[in-house]
């Protein structure tokens, strides 16, 4: 199947059966990917109780209990852990360290944010809301005008 070259998104083909299939897939990947929230960068294990759509970043420590690289974005997609490698000019907002980092050949600090003015996140799990998007946009524009990010 055809695919975006940057986000790898799956691209509809003419003729093809099921195209909401293969447009779910697209936007749900763009949920994923989009606008990123991770619960934490330093859980050496997954979480026992994890909440829909929760992310991590595997650590160091914990390539071997989650079975994945350090640096691996991690999504519970509700009965399983969805694995996805991430993309260079990526940026998460790691709410556990309260730090944006953008991926860069690695994952690298981009900036330490006000804890105070880090969002929280709802029912204590890493799920994305309008309000933890518009907070991460937000973000967003303030780096701009520092000039920390183009």
């Amino acid at each position: 199947m055809p695919e975006t070259p940057r986000l790898a998104l799956p691209l509809l083909a003419a003729g093809q059966s099921q195209k909401d299939v293969t447009h779910n897939d697209a936007l749900l990947a763009l949920d994923r990917l989009v606008a990123l929230v991770v619960a934490s960068r330093s859980a050496a294990t997954p979480p026992a109780s994890p909440v829909m759509g929760e992310c991590h970043i595997v650590p160091a420590s914990g390539t071997a209990a989650w079975g994945h690289p350090a640096g691996t974005l991690m999504h519970w997609q509700g009965s399983a852990w969805l694995a996805e490698g991430p993309r260079d000019g990526q940026m998460v907002l790691v709410a556990d360290d309260a730090v944006l980092l953008v991926h860069a050949g690695g994952w690298q600090l981009l900036r330490r944010v006000d804890a105070s003015a880090a969002p929280a996140l709802p029912s204590g799990g890493a799920t994305v809301d309008s309000e933890v998007r518009t907070a991460f946009a937000g973000l967003v524009v303030v780096l701009q005008q520092q000039g920390l990010l183009i």
